[in-house]
Parts: C-alpha cells; sequence; structure tokens
C-alpha cells in the first residue's frame, strides 16, 4: 500500500517534501476500513520510534520538516520515515489529516515545508510542548 500512494502524491502534490510523501506511504502500510475510509494502523516503525524518542534525540517538527529530501532519504532515514508516519497518524487519529493536506498543499508556495501550516492546523500551539505530548502520546501506542 505505501507505494500506490507516491503516484496519486506526485500527480496532485508534485511538490511535496519528502517528508510528507514518505509519512503519508508509510502511514497506509498497516492500514484498515473505518467508516467507509482507509486509514493507517500502528506499525513496524513503532519501535524504532520509541526508542528515538527514549534516546531524547528526536528532532523538533520545525528541523524535521525543515530537512532537505537528500537528508530526509540519507540520514536516519528509518527515524525519518517513522517520525513524518507517526505524525501523519497523529494527525488521522484528531480527525486533522485532510485539514492539514489540504491547508499544506494550498499554502506549498509559501509555506514548502509545511511546518507554519502544521502549527496552524494544530490550534498554533507552542510546538515544543506539543512535541513532549506527541512524544507522550506515541510512547503509549503499541502494535501489534
Amino acid at each position: 500500500m505505501h507505494e500506490i500512494v507516491h503516484p496519486f502524491v506526485e500527480v496532485n502534490f508534485p511538490d511535496c517534501p519528502a517528508w510528507f510523501n514518505e509519512g503519508l506511504g508509510s502511514l497506509y502500510e498497516q492500514s484498515a476500513e473505518r467508516k467507509g475510509q482507509i486509514v493507517g494502523l500502528t506499525n513496524w516503525r513503532l519501535a524504532g520510534l520509541q526508542q528515538v524518542i527514549r534516546t531524547g534525540k528526536l528532532p523538533s517538527f520545525k528541523a524535521f520538516t525543515a530537512q532537505s529530501d537528500r537528508v530526509f532519504y540519507t540520514s536516519a532515514r528509518g527515524n525519518n520515515y517513522a517520525q513524518a508516519r507517526y505524525l501523519c497518524y497523529y494527525l488521522q487519529e484528531r480527525g486533522l489529516l485532510r485539514k492539514y493536506y489540504r491547508a499544506f498543499h494550498a499554502n506549498r508556495k509559501t509555506d514548502p515545508t509545511g511546518y507554519s501550516t502544521l502549527v496552524a492546523t494544530l490550534g498554533k500551539p507552542d510546538m515544543a510542548a506539543f512535541q513532549k505530548r506527541w512524544e507522550g502520546w506515541v510512547l503509549k501506542l503499541k502494535f501489534p
């Protein structure tokens, strides 16, 4: 399911950064149907992400989303996929993923990383505090 997402993203959001493209793709690696919609479930990437969170070495969302595609694919690649996936999973579980996608796509010229749109979609929280809450949420998730 992961790879089938990329052609749709390429056609509909050709300048989509790697973090969001791979976040969406990897979200559907483990999926199910809920109320007539395909949804991502927790998957094998969770354990690695939880380990990185416990070490305190996960980058801030601002730094993470600012990575070039080259850096995303070559530096801490597995961690990058997991962080992107579980950010998308969080947005999905809060009913915000579609809203975020549409807003990010609409703002892509002025917000090419998607960070400002993420902050706005989340309700403009203190992002350091949000990341701590998000990390706590991720640490409570289970797979399988």
